[in-house]
């Protein structure tokens, strides 16, 4: 098993140079959402899953075999793979689409489609405990005032909390 200790040091090196929702050090994001995990009294493994899922997002340009000889096992790799979000934009056009003929504002339905999106998303994740611990407290942290951005778009804030409580509540941990 890649100790935690392992774990920072090879999500350091892959977002190097990332910033977080707050402006800073992403490394620093994934450090919260682990001392998240270990104040709830998860163990190590769930708190090393944490710290790598997002090592395999588009932002990193990191393949799955590069991530596997950095020294992560196979089988993190691929759940690391099962956590990590692709957005279905051809659904969310599709079911915006449904919802504006229903009458709903074009924003509206848009941030609407993309709740919807992202919760079937992290629906998938309940069958393994630790994935959906650690999406759970990547979400749970992302909720802090520090990285809700309060943008003058505050349509876009409110769908984003909302979208992050409700795949919280899905995952059901």
């Amino acid at each position: 098993m890649l100790s935690y200790q392992e774990a920072y040091k090879i999500a350091a090196e892959v977002h190097q140079g990332q910033k977080d929702k707050a402006g800073g050090p992403y490394i620093e994001f994934l450090q919260n959402v682990a001392d998240y995990l270990k104040s709830k009294g998860e163990p190590e493994e769930v708190q090393t899953l944490a710290i790598l899922q997002d090592v395999l997002t588009d932002s990193t340009k990191k393949t799955p075999e590069e991530i596997i000889q950095m020294g992560v096992p196979a089988e993190t790799v691929e759940l690391i793979q099962k956590m990590t979000h692709h957005k279905n934009q051809g659904w969310i056009d599709e079911y915006s689409c449904k919802l504006m003929a229903e009458g709903v504002p074009a924003e509206e339905a848009t941030y609407e489609a993309r709740e919807k999106e992202f919760v079937n998303f992290v629906s998938q994740l309940k069958d393994n405990a630790a994935a959906a611990k650690a999406k759970s407290a990547i979400l749970n942290v992302l909720l802090d005032e520090k990285y809700i951005r309060h943008e003058h778009r505050e349509l876009k804030t409110k769908f984003r909390i909302r979208k992050y409580q409700r795949a919280i509540e899905e995952l059901g941990v």
